[in-house]
């Protein structure tokens, strides 16, 4: 027999709804609220319905997932029966439901939330989910339990009160090329060695595992100096000697724009000199395209594309597409990714590669990730959703390779003092850690460890003075280094345990002292900074202009605190550098007509750890001003990227004569394949001015 249930709510005077069922009565509350679950785990809540008849009654009771319940109930006379209701979710978030007794429904509610992942604090604690309680429950090991904690440095030790007591750990491992410690927190670290160039050009620095650094001579005929077809300056058996080349000799290496020369006569014979094309562009057509040059592990090339939103008008959003290409030009994906407000634009170093997802910011606000083997879309969060409230925009993203991103985010226009770090996990989006500074960070660098370093500017609120720090913070986020600087000294480059700063001073990585003090002389530093090799010894691009004269661009390299002039160029712009494979330094200049904004000559060079220029390639595009197109000089723009045998320049605007006057000219990418004799990337060291390929912000 079934029992209609009419549901009678008395709110106000706290009496359960009365049910009538036919010869019986029955009490039930007409909702249920049960705690909130973790996924992977049930809880359960009772719905107690009485029976206030003299006769037993039997009901039917129904129910969907994620909720469940027995399927029949049965009440003695004059009894208080409890339902036992399961929740199992399926998802995050709120949960409804219905459970229908005898046809009648009760509303049930719960959210399914994500389960902690509880971690012990010590070896000597334990620490599990309880799903009961959605906490962590910790236990302590019994006393006299045998630990070794290696991020406290102990070994052979044993639990006493909770707490790991032995003997400090020795982390060597046998390798005479890593320098090993032990950092409490982190526990043992092996950094490789860096071993130091020889004075001597003709020897290079190697290191065996056994004995340790020691060095070996480069291949016979590397040039360690001058070379022409009257005398060559060449390495043989280690030694640079001076001799006069042979007949045939070879004076000038092959280039990807210029065959080999060769002594003839006592003259080097080389090829023409020809001009590299494009092997495809891209150009785009939209009101915001940011290509920062990230590239991946096997070259496939990302930017970003965004747009405002038509279809929105109120409170209107914009919308992006993220593009990967292969190396030749395919496309892979082009995914589209929403995104709130009105589209101010991107700013540069704010897309990276992390554990196989692009991260991207787009209107300064909002950052998402797709998966670089489909595109497709991961998560997206925004500044608003982070927890660091008064924030208004994201200015730069950092990979660790631990697949942990930093975001540092700027504090409202009034509150120009306080900015915010900000730790994501690349997979999933989901905050790992943040601290928020009232004071200024610039210039943030990661070590081959993971570990940030930045400079950290605050304002004396009494005097106004402001002061100067340098941070050293762990991957954990915790803060490991901190110490006065001198005056507003940028961090730029980190290679091995040297911290490289704007004014060209060394500083330690583990303590901060300097190492080599700052050596500005009259050129002043680019703003792309520099380029460091395994060795230490490091590249760097200045300026020096003199009244109107025509302004000078200088590449220093420095090692071990000595600084060399390798080449100087009378031009206007140069690109940042890209380290080679054989640790040369890679550019592209442009020399603009100085009556004109029109480009007149602009060149790929590429120039020896010594000096010698070993490449100087023209570069030309081919836009398509006219029918049958128009070959001209490459318009150099803000962003270039070199990835071993490619080289991608981000063009600027280009003047075109036929079109009507202040038309729209898209922005461009040109793409060269440099061919079997391209200079390869470096395996190691800083690769650009971003770290890596993949715009890391940390050595390759």
């Amino acid at each position: 027999m079934r029992f209609a249930l009419a549901v009678l709510v008395l709110a106000a005077c706290g009496e359960r709804p009365l049910v009538s069922a036919g010869s019986g009565e029955l009490q039930a509350p007409t909702a249920l609220s049960v705690p909130a679950t973790a996924l992977g785990f049930s809880r359960r809540a009772a719905l107690t319905v009485t029976n206030r008849s003299r006769l037993a009654v039997a009901v039917e009771v129904q129910s969907a997932p994620p909720f469940s319940t027995p399927t029949a109930l049965t009440l003695p006379p004059a009894s208080d029966v409890e339902l036992e209701v399961t929740f199992t979710p399926t998802a995050l978030g709120p949960a409804q439901g219905t459970v229908l007794i005898d046809g009648w429904a009760v509303a049930v509610s719960s959210e399914g939330v994500a389960a902690l992942a509880c971690e012990a604090s010590s070896v000597c604690e334990t620490s599990r989910f309880d799903p009961e309680t959605n906490t962590c429950l910790r236990e302590v090991k019994a006393d006299g339990t045998a630990c070794e904690d290696r991020l406290q440095c102990l070994e052979n030790g044993v639990c006493q009160a909770g707490a790991c007591r032995g003997q400090a750990a020795r982390c060597d491992d046998g390798n005479a090329c890593t320098n090993d410690a032990c950092a409490v927190g982190v526990g043992c670290q092996h950094v490789a060695t860096m071993c130091e160039a020889p004075v001597n050009p003709c020897l290079a620095p190697v290191c065996d595992p056994a004995r340790g650094c020691a060095t070996t001579p480069v291949q016979d005929g590397t040039p360690c100096g001058a070379v022409s077809c009257e005398l060559a300056n060449v390495c043989l058996a280690g030694t640079c000697r001076a001799v006069t080349p042979p007949e045939g000799f070879t004076c000038a290496p092959e280039s990807p724009c210029r065959g080999e020369g060769v002594c003839r006569a006592r003259r080097c014979v080389q090829p023409e000199e020809r001009a590299l094309r494009p092997r495809w562009s891209y150009t785009s057509y939209v009101g915001d395209f940011r290509f920062d040059g990230v590239t991946d592990a096997d070259g496939h090339w990302y930017w970003v594309e965004c747009g405002v939103d038509p279809q929105r008008n109120t409170q209107p959003g914009h919308r992006c597409v993220v593009v990967s290409r292969t190396r030749e030009g395919l496309e892979r994906f082009a995914t589209e990714v929403r995104g709130p407000g009105v589209l101010h634009g991107t700013l540069s170093g704010t897309q990276v590669i992390a554990d196989g997802h692009f991260l991207f910011v787009t209107n300064e606000t909002t950052l998402a990730a797709v998966t670089t083997s489909t595109g497709a879309a991961a998560w997206t969060t925004t500044v608003t959703t982070l927890p660091t409230p008064g924030f208004r925009g994201i200015d730069a993203l950092l990979e660790d390779g631990r697949g942990q991103v930093w975001a540092h985010l700027r504090a409202e226009e009034s509150r120009v003092w306080r900015e915010a770090l900000v730790r994501l996990d690349a997979r999933t989006g989901q905050v790992r850690g943040a601290v928020v500074h009232d004071a200024q960070l610039r210039g943030f660098v990661l070590d081959a460890a993971g570990r940030l370093f930045c400079a950290r500017g605050s304002r004396d609120p009494m005097t106004g003075r402001e002061r100067n720090e340098l941070l050293r913070l762990e991957p954990d986020g915790r803060e490991s280094l901190r110490l006065t600087l001198p005056d507003r000294l940028t961090p730029t480059v980190v290679t091995g345990d040297r911290l490289v700063f704007d004014d060209d001073s060394v500083r330690s990585t583990a303590d901060g002292r300097e190492l080599e003090a700052a050596n500005p002389g009259t050129w002043w530093p680019a703003r792309w900074g520099g380029v460091a090799e395994p060795s230490g010894s490091r590249f760097r691009l200045g300026e020096y202009q003199l009244d109107d004269r025509a302004p000078t661009i200088g590449l220093t390299r420095i090692e071990r605190g000595t600084r060399t002039l390798a080449a100087t160029w009378t031009l206007n712009v140069a690109s940042e550098l890209h380290l080679t494979a054989r640790g040369d330094a890679l550019v592209v200049t442009t020399q603009s007509d100085s009556r004109s904004a029109a480009m007149r000559d602009t060149r790929l060079r590429q120039v020896h750890a010594r000096g010698l220029e070993v490449m100087s390639c023209p570069l030309v595009d081919d836009v398509d001003l006219e029918p049958g197109g128009a070959e001209q000089p490459l318009q150099l723009g803000p962003e270039t990227a070199f990835t071993g045998r490619w080289l991608a320049v981000r063009t600027v605007p280009v003047e075109c004569p036929v079109c009507a006057v202040d038309l729209w000219a898209p922005p461009r990418v040109v793409f060269y394949d440099l061919g079997p004799n391209a200079p390869g990337l470096a395996p190691a060291g800083w690769v650009s001015r971003r770290g890596v390929p993949s715009g890391g912000g940390r050595p390759r």
